[in-house]
């Protein structure tokens, strides 16, 4: 049976505009659905919902994507980056964490409606629902995947030789699927930590 939840949002982000970068706080109330009977996956979805917000987005910086060199400056200095198809003005940040809430959760619990507001909108609360056109949303971009990425911005390993691991994985906070943790228990690499044995000699 679908169950339909209400779920209250409160974060702080920063927004660049107009060439200047100025703290903000949002407030979204979220109404979704559940599209599973296993109580394992809607737990995983709603884990994933906050944690996308409360840890990946926390205290973000949100700037147009056509700043570009703007962003990278910003992240190498230590900011936490996240880029957006237009101005970050808060109906853009709404529609954004409509469709990447709804991506991260892959189906097993959907966003059927979003209102956000924030301090430096003057308290006027932005609406967007299943029905509504997503505008810039539409092409492809990170909003999409289901990961916990939230910018454009190539990482880089500095080495060709290095492994490279996907650094948006959700396995990062253990909240994969029921069934993802099946087919992986197989799998586990475990790196050890071996202390020196204080009786041997030293060489």
């Amino acid at each position: 049976m679908n169950v339909r939840l209400q779920y209250d949002l409160e974060f702080v982000a920063g927004v660049y505009f107009e060439n200047q970068l100025h703290m903000n706080s949002y407030s979204a109330n979220l109404q979704l659905i559940t599209n599973t009977n296993d109580a394992a996956s809607t737990n995983i979805a709603m884990e994933r919902l906050k944690c996308f917000v409360y840890h990946d987005l926390a205290n973000a910086v949100f700037i147009n994507e056509s700043e570009c060199e703007k962003a990278e400056m910003l992240q190498l200095l230590g900011a936490n980056v996240t880029t957006l198809p237009e101005e970050p003005v808060d109906q853009i940040i709404g529609i954004m964490l409509f469709t990447k809430l709804n991506a991260i959760m892959e189906g097993r619990m959907n966003v059927t409606r979003l209102d956000i507001s924030s301090a430096m909108g003057d308290g006027v609360w932005f609406q967007h629902d299943e029905d509504d056109a997503i505008g810039p949303f539409a092409k492809d971009g990170w909003w999409h995947r289901p990961g916990t990425q939230h910018n454009n911005i190539d990482i880089e390993t500095g080495s060709d030789k290095v492994v490279k691991v996907n650094p948006y994985s959700w396995s990062e906070y253990g909240f994969i699927w029921p069934e993802e943790q099946n087919e992986n228990s197989g799998n586990t690499v475990v790196f050890a930590n071996f202390s020196r044995n204080e009786d041997q000699p030293k060489q």
